[in-house]
């Protein structure tokens, strides 16, 4: 958490030189000469939802109040009014490639971190780059771990993109199957597990072990899921 909240300027300050320190550091050392130009590529998708609710399932929860009874009064009052409530999104996949020497995959919308975990198993991390809330924000883009998790991103976070249902399974595998009709074979690594169905997530002890620091800090547990 960046606890940028509120009036904490200084934060969101130290941050920035954070960055900034960081990107001067890596502009002094040696860079790799790029002599290629980009080819560029975009496919579209729909992203269907998964099972519209009944109205008895937006009557109960507009019963149960707060931000998801809102949504809920909002869609219902949509279907008194005789409007179909959407069944997908669309879904803009772009790639710029340079020759076999970088690829860059651009994905709208927050989508998680397990596609930039998969994508750079699947295809050379050292060559690829991939970067989200790209040329839209439909909403979170959740994996299949974390659809089948459930919680935040999973599901409940639709309610703030006035979104009438999660996306449905299966939507990893259409994005991560699209960026590989955009990129060259060059990229691939071959003979790679796919899919985050069977991911385990670490335990929270798990996790903080796997942080390393500079000597003299330490890493603490604050908060965790559920």
């Amino acid at each position: 958490d960046s606890d940028v909240t509120g009036e904490k300027k200084e934060v969101a300050i130290g941050q920035g030189k954070q960055i900034s320190e960081e990107i001067r550091r890596l502009l002094s050392g040696p860079l790799a000469k790029n002599n290629q130009a980009p080819t560029t590529k975009i496919t579209r998708l729909e992203l269907p939802f998964d099972t519209l609710r009944t109205r008895a399932e937006w009557e109960e929860r507009v019963s149960k109040g707060g931000a998801g009874g809102y949504h809920a009064q909002v869609n219902l009052a949509r279907i008194d009014r005789g409007e179909k409530l959407p069944e997908s999104i669309r879904y803009l996949i772009q790639t710029w490639t340079f020759g076999d020497q970088l690829a860059l995959v651009f994905l709208p919308g927050e989508v998680v971190v397990d596609y930039s975990v998969r994508l750079k198993r699947e295809f050379d991390r050292k060559r690829l780059a991939v970067i989200a809330y790209a040329n839209d924000a439909p909403c979170y883009i959740p994996s299949e771990r974390i659809l089948a998790e459930g919680g935040y991103e999973g599901g409940d976070a639709m309610i703030y993109y006035d979104r009438p249902q999660r996306l449905a399974p299966g939507v990893e595998r259409r994005i991560v199957d699209a960026v590989h009709t955009l990129i060259a074979k060059a990229f691939v690594c071959e003979g790679v597990s796919s899919g985050t169905e069977g991911t385990r997530p670490k335990l929270p002890e798990e996790s903080r072990q796997c942080i390393r620091t500079k000597p003299g800090l330490s890493v603490e547990l604050v908060a965790a899921e559920p």
